[in-house]
């Protein structure tokens, strides 16, 4: 009975101390949960509105909000834009807390039989930090390609020997082209290069397995959904013949139908009327080197060589004419921390 006493006193005290150190353990947990997803939106918010740091804080704090974590119950992960920090300007991090100076400390309520200096009041903090990053590579693209944009010094939209094209100078980039409405027509029969020309092209790339399926009927289903093979700047896209005027209205017209009643908003330079956070509409495709046009392998197949990827939201068309706006889209893909800033990025955490 003694031995049995004793050991009671021992089990109690072991009990006590599991409970309050769950607790801990689960607030921890939660903590990190909050301030990963509030790093994250953070770091999305940076990709979507070039940099701008107030946008960002708002957007994690509103995410850390939307998370729970113990406290003398579960309540939502309160923080400020003084737990924020920009380390540099394509990152941002968040510390998420339970402590006493932030009148928020988790309820305790046995650790202080075993040492009175603990006392009813645990302490606890998380810290993420996500940054954003170009993207190199992704899938999901349309089945289109059109010419970069060069120094076109007689403005007759042929690309002419002498002229000057360098993707990093004269190409499509960001922020200089966010909102420029561009038309993308049909490609023409003698396959001249012209600003705002684009080609039918088949997936996957010619260089990592060949096209895995070709004609009308694949082409009319990548428009209207997502082509699954990754495709990245470097890659060869075999072209598909024949111009493809109705399969493209149709494609088009499956895409639309996604989403009708999303807007281009000239004032904001953003999707306005959307039914979806990021509209089905807002398309990624593949921009070619216009100094190079169209060439042909060993095969006999013409091909286009993709020196960036671009996203556009789908504004208009007519027949087969598409027209969009230049913008910025998250995506999943290969992250290039090397590479300049693009139209694709994608968040990820780093701490």
């Amino acid at each position: 009975m003694i031995m049995v006493a004793i050991s009671i006193v021992a089990i109690f005290a072991f009990a006590m101390l599991a409970i309050d150190l769950s607790l801990l353990m689960l607030a921890k947990n939660q903590l990190q949960n909050a301030a990963d997803a509030a790093a994250l939106a953070g770091a999305l918010a940076l990709g979507l509105y070039g940099g701008d740091q107030g946008l960002a804080t708002s957007e994690a704090e509103l995410i850390a909000g939307l998370n729970m974590a113990v406290q003398d119950q579960q309540r939502p992960v309160l923080i400020d834009a003084g737990d924020i920090v920009f380390p540099e300007d394509n990152k941002i991090t968040v510390t998420t807390h339970r402590t006493v100076a932030t009148n928020d400390p988790v309820t305790l309520y046995f650790m202080n039989v075993l040492d009175q200096t603990i006392g009813k009041q645990g302490e606890i903090t998380a810290r993420a930090t996500a940054a954003v990053y170009p993207v190199s590579g992704t899938n999901c693209l349309k089945p289109w390609c059109f010419p970069d944009k060069w120094d076109d010094a007689n403005n007759d939209s042929i690309y002419d020997a002498g002229e000057f094209y360098d993707t990093y100078i004269t190409g499509y980039k960001v922020p200089d082209d966010i909102g420029t409405q561009i038309i993308l027509k049909l490609r023409n029969g003698n396959h001249s290069p012209r600003m705002g020309w684009y080609y039918a092209i088949d997936f996957a790339p010619i260089n990592t397995g060949d096209p895995v399926v070709t004609g009308a009927d694949a082409y009319r289903e990548w428009i209207g959904y997502c082509e699954p093979y990754l495709v990245s700047i470097g890659d060869q896209l075999q072209i598909e013949p024949g111009n493809m005027v109705g399969p493209t209205a149709q494609g088009i017209q499956v895409l639309i139908d996604q989403d009708p009643n999303a807007q281009w908003d000239e004032a904001t330079g953003t999707v306005i009327n959307s039914a979806f956070p990021t509209s089905p509409r807002v398309i990624m495709m593949c921009v070619f080197d216009p100094s190079v046009g169209v060439q042909t392998d060993v095969n006999g197949r013409d091909y286009l060589t993709v020196v960036n990827i671009v996203a556009v939201f789908l504004e208009e068309h007519f027949t087969s004419d598409v027209t969009g706006r230049f913008m910025r889209r998250a995506t999943g893909g290969d992250p290039c921390p090397d590479c300049p800033e693009g139209f694709l990025f994608t968040p990820v955490l780093v701490e």
